[in-house]
């Protein structure tokens, strides 16, 4: 994959993100995983000030990967990269910030979450489950291989995103069986 090709007409300028993040500064940490520290902030995008999150890569290879099995996927339960920012090797993917956060911290947290509203999660993830492994491509499947509740962001509506397509691989159609390339795992 040719990455500078593939992300010109999303790429934003480093010192933007440097600047909306306060140089990455601690207080707009809102997370630290093994790949990619993420940081909260706002960016002006057409006149409006819009809420996103800036993931820093620790690791620019799984960057990459994730970019090239994301980067065509269109559907309303699946984040999408809003801007790309690479800065002397370094990529800064950058997603919209979905308000009401992940939905494992609704499961695990004082936050409750009606039954109607766990069916309509349910069901907004098999709908980006079905698009990922029908849909989304004529001759491949994805299949996401790290399908948990830390990888469905909810919106304001609480509408659920699947995200972190890290672990995906991409497989041809009807020649499921000739792959062993499945790194899932249960949590």
């Amino acid at each position: 994959m040719s990455f500078s090709k593939n992300v010109i007409p999303i790429s934003i300028p480093y010192e933007e993100i440097e600047s909306a993040t306060n140089n990455f500064a601690d207080e707009n940490l809102l997370a630290q995983g093994s790949y990619f520290n993420v940081y909260k902030t706002q960016l002006l995008h057409s006149g409006d000030m819009v809420d996103i999150v800036a993931r820093k890569s620790l690791n620019d290879c799984y960057t990459d990967y994730e970019l090239s099995m994301s980067k065509n996927l269109n559907h309303k339960n699946i984040v999408s990269v809003f801007k790309i920012c690479v800065n002397k090797g370094e990529r800064i993917i950058i997603n919209r910030h979905y308000a009401n956060g992940s939905l494992s911290k609704h499961l695990s947290g004082p936050t409750s979450l009606t039954w109607m509203q766990r069916l309509h999660i349910c069901v907004g993830v098999a709908d980006a489950l079905k698009y990922i492994h029908y849909d989304a491509f004529e001759d491949e499947y994805i299949i996401h291989n790290n399908v948990n509740s830390s990888k469905v962001l909810l919106d304001q509506n609480w509408e659920p995103k699947l995200h972190g397509f890290r672990s995906a691989s991409k497989v041809k159609k009807h020649h499921l069986d000739l792959t062993n390339s499945f790194y899932g795992k249960l949590e």
